[in-house]
């Protein structure tokens, strides 16, 4: 069996036929897709120790999950003139939609901290 012990994974109900294990990275690369997704988001600051401390996991997402529901931290940026309680109502929407159509999984917080805003350039 493949480093099962080791993966940070959530594992969901067993049935007659296995158990079905979603790692939190998979998780993560969901809400990040629908970060990306939406206009006027941009990926968050980053140092190059957090750079090198995430790994393998998208850019501003940390999953905290348990047997049957996931709680999202997501970081991110927004792109000047969005409006910023709007834009974050909308993700949690679109964060809580896509995962639990893609694993099942109940959703219980999409948290977002916006940590810049990127201005346009002027003429």
């Amino acid at each position: 069996m493949a480093d099962r012990e080791n993966a940070v994974a959530v594992a969901m109900a067993p049935s007659h036929d296995g158990t079905l294990v979603i790692r939190e990275d998979v998780l993560a690369e969901i809400a990040y897709l629908e970060v990306m997704g939406m206009q006027g988001m941009v990926p968050p600051r980053e140092s190059f120790v957090q750079g090198v401390l995430r790994r393998n996991r998208p850019k501003g997402v940390l999953v905290e999950a348990s047997a049957s529901e996931v709680a999202f931290h997501l970081t991110l940026g927004v792109l000047e003139g969005v409006c910023i309680p709007v834009a974050a109502n909308e993700l949690r929407r679109r964060v809580a939609a896509a995962v639990g159509s893609k694993t099942g999984y109940s959703v219980r917080a999409v948290n977002v901290l916006v940590d810049h805003i990127v201005l346009r350039k002027g003429p």
